[in-house]
């Protein structure tokens, strides 16, 4: 399904019926990354899982696109389709724009689902890292990027590569502008620390215990500045901890979905 949002035309899935889940995929994937959670999910929830600008089939625009930007892509899309609350699940740099949702539109989450992403700002370091990456896909394209970045998302060995073949297959389809843009807009993001004592929608912190890529600690620290937050770590799983244990992931995320909406119901939300 395609959509007008601000200015671009933004792929999405929209499947099952509900109370509304919306996944928001990481850096530099696309809407395929939550496959097996709307397999999983459609038969009690609406599943919408939408590509990013300038990833997947979505449109993209010039220039850094900071977490804001995208956070209100999300919102729109979210009017767009009459949802009113939502569950909102990131990863990774999806994560980064969950947490720029909750700062601007609290009212708007049912619940928030943080998978493998963290609070805090890029150092120095890191955001000159991620400008040069910038730079250099600017020259070359994605590809040396996507290469670099396919194997560091899972854990444990991949008999005949099979696994990376498939993350790969997720990034390819991200455009130049979305590449960089992104990387961009991540080197400039603020921290996320004020966000987090507001929070007051039930939180789930996930992660996967061999993650590589944002150490489970960043996790840790995330459940414990949240109020009354629930934090799992799952076993053998790396940063794509949906992808890479969605069985485990799955499992987890239905028990903590099960609990939320027993509460809220009980609170009359």
């Amino acid at each position: 399904m395609f959509a007008e949002i601000n200015g671009i035309r933004m792929a999405y899935t929209d499947e099952g019926e509900g109370s509304p889940i919306l996944f928001i995929h990481g850096f530099p994937l696309n809407r395929r990354a939550w496959s097996g959670q709307v397999e999983a999910f459609k038969p009690r929830f609406r599943v919408i899982v939408p590509d990013l600008r300038g990833f997947g089939e979505s449109g993209s625009s010039e220039g850094a696109v900071t977490m804001g930007r995208f956070a209100d892509d999300i919102r729109a899309l979210i009017q767009h389709l009459g949802l009113g609350q939502v569950i909102l699940v990131g990863h990774s740099m999806g994560g980064y724009i969950a947490l720029a949702f909750a700062k601007a539109h609290p009212a708007q989450l049912r619940g928030l689902v943080l998978v493998g992403t963290k609070a805090g700002m890029d150092s120095p370091e890191a955001a000159k890292s991620r400008r040069a990456s910038a730079a250099k896909v600017q020259r070359e394209g994605p590809l040396a990027l996507v290469e670099a970045m396919a194997a560091s998302m899972l854990s444990g060995p991949d008999a005949g590569g099979r696994r990376v073949a498939a993350v790969r297959a997720c990034m390819v389809p991200a455009s130049t502008e979305g590449i960089t843009g992104a990387l961009l807009g991540m080197a400039m993001r603020p921290d996320s620390w004020d966000v987090l004592d507001a929070l007051r929608a039930p939180t789930l912190v996930v992660a996967g215990a061999e993650d590589a890529v944002i150490p489970p600690g960043e996790s840790e620290a995330l459940a414990k500045a949240i109020p009354n937050a629930h934090l799992r770590l799952i076993p053998k799983a790396g940063h794509l901890v949906a992808v890479d244990q969605s069985a485990a992931f799955n499992v987890v995320l239905r028990e903590w979905l099960a609990g939320a909406c027993q509460d809220q119901r009980q609170e009359g939300i």
